[in-house]
């Protein structure tokens, strides 16, 4: 790996972290506005309905991005972005206020979705609805939801390679999906026309659209919001289902699950770039491993 190639892959990582520190500040906001995912936190089936959904709307995007209907993607990823802003804004304002900045962050995103729009919107986005999942299970269930995502990712990547065709159909159509980190100072998401890149192009991994792939020398390194995303849940329901301690507001399990991310980013940066890797089996491992060793540290039991 280069030294600009390291020089990326930090950043990338430190958006993770941005993503996990900013979801710990918000998350007494979001548990105090009562919105919630799933009615029952503890319900072991919270996972697999949350799969069901992952499952049909894969599927919805697949076909449209088969038979050319780039409106119907463009269409639902907007509205799920609508969405996300505005349950992370009413968290701090009014229902009705609360449009104001969804509507504006939704109007700068589709006539300026420069790459650090994208980025700043990456982090917020990430940290309100990985906060939103986290305070909606507790650790049980999310635990339980990282194995079948990484189960799920794998299978995705490598065997049935579905997930490759909607990452790359999503960076066509450049969709506010993903981390840009630009290779080049003179880099511009506006203005790349985005060929999707060959396999020999980059590392590509699996989930919404999940890694790090690069196009030209003047191109940039992708990262899926599902990266940051996914992880985080285990940390924000381990925050607020277990005992309080430990350091800024985070107890041990919380932060044992931190680190354990970061170690599984890292090993999922050493794997192949000549092929698509799976981003999942890594970070979901290395956060699940964190947090029963903090749970162990902190002497407790968490199920």
């Amino acid at each position: 790996m280069s030294e600009s190639s390291r020089v990326q892959v930090l950043v990338m990582l430190l958006f993770v972290v941005a993503v996990q520190l900013l979801a710990l500040a918000v998350t007494p906001a979001i548990s105090a506005s009562d919105n919630r995912v799933f009615q029952d936190p503890a319900s072991t089936s919270n996972p697999f309905v949350y799969m069901l959904l992952i499952l049909a709307f894969t599927a919805l995007l697949l076909v449209a991005i088969k038979k050319n209907k780039g409106w119907i993607v463009s269409g639902f990823i907007q509205l799920s972005i609508a969405a996300s802003i505005y349950y992370l804004m009413v968290a701090f304002m009014s229902p009705l206020l609360a449009l104001l900045p969804t509507l504006a962050v939704l109007l700068l995103l589709r006539y300026y979705p420069e790459w650090y729009i994208i980025d700043a919107f990456g982090i917020a986005v990430c940290a309100g609805i990985s906060s939103l999942f986290g305070v909606s299970m507790t650790p049980l269930p999310a635990l339980l939801l990282l194995i079948i995502l990484a189960i799920y990712d794998a299978l995705s990547v490598y065997k049935t390679r579905h997930m490759v065709s909607l990452a790359e159909g999503v960076i066509k159509i450049k969709a506010p999906l993903l981390f840009v980190v630009p290779k080049s100072r003179d880099y511009s998401f506006r203005k790349d026309p985005m060929p999707v890149p060959t396999q020999a192009d980059g590392n590509q991994a699996g989930v919404n659209p999940n890694s790090k792939q690069a196009s030209g020398k003047k191109g940039a390194y992708f990262l899926g919001l599902g990266d940051a995303i996914i992880p985080t849940i285990l940390v924000i329901s381990a925050n607020t289902s277990l005992p309080a301690g430990g350091f800024l507001g985070a107890n041990l399990p919380a932060i044992g699950a931190m680190l354990g991310t970061y170690l599984g980013f890292l090993l999922l940066m050493t794997t192949s770039r000549d092929r698509p890797q799976a981003g999942l089996p890594f970070l979901n491992s290395g956060v699940i491993l964190g947090f029963l060793a903090g749970c162990a540290l902190a002497g407790i039991r968490p199920f």
